[in-house]
């Protein structure tokens, strides 16, 4: 069995029964799969979905569960038709991974972030040259993630950051999924 990180984005529109409805539907299908789970609240879109203006706020659900292929088309097949999900994800976690909590893992790099001293412009940005820091390269650290981007919204190098390849290629999936979901812009304005 693998273990996947599914991710729905529902409507933020909906009403809080409405949205504990589909829920508990969604949990029924894949109640004896879940492993966790992690209620990551309304979140601020960095673009709109669906390009409608109105759009750029979800409600976000994550769940690790272990499934087989077989369980996987069941989630995308009952996921698929259901409108108030506006967007679902399935992410693969690996083996060296861990399923984190959005909002504990927000609050400690936040304190991080707070407790650097200030930085001169151009310093180069070296928080997971250090092994300890690996258990925060995930697309839910969003304040770490974003000082990995670059004004323009690339991605950058392994030469000013240096992290080692296989470090440089966590944090550039990272982005990646975090983009995907909407939580980190593709570029900046």
């Amino acid at each position: 069995m693998q273990k996947y990180d599914v991710v729905l984005l529902l409507d933020a529109s909906l009403s809080e029964t409405n949205r504990k409805e589909v829920v508990s539907e969604f949990e029924k299908i894949i109640k004896k799969n879940i492993v966790d789970q992690d209620d990551m609240g309304i979140q601020q879109l960095a673009y709109n979905l669906a390009n409608k203006a109105w759009n750029d706020k979800a409600y976000v659900y994550s769940y690790c569960i272990e499934a087989q292929a077989e369980d996987l088309d069941m989630i995308k097949k009952n996921v698929l038709y259901n409108k108030a999900i506006k967007r679902y994800f399935i992410f693969r976690i690996e083996k060296s991974e861990n399923f984190v909590h959005f909002a504990k893992t927000n609050e400690e790099l936040n304190a991080i972030i707070e407790s650097w001293d200030s930085k001169k412009l151009w310093q180069k940005v070296t928080f997971f040259s250090d092994k300890k820091n690996d258990k925060y390269i995930n697309r839910k650290a969003i304040p770490m993630l974003k000082k990995y981007i670059t004004r323009f919204g690339n991605i950058k190098p392994r030469a000013y950051t240096k992290n080692s390849v296989s470090t440089q290629k966590k944090i550039k999936t990272a982005i990646l999924r975090a983009r995907e979901l909407g939580f980190i812009e593709y570029k900046k304005n």
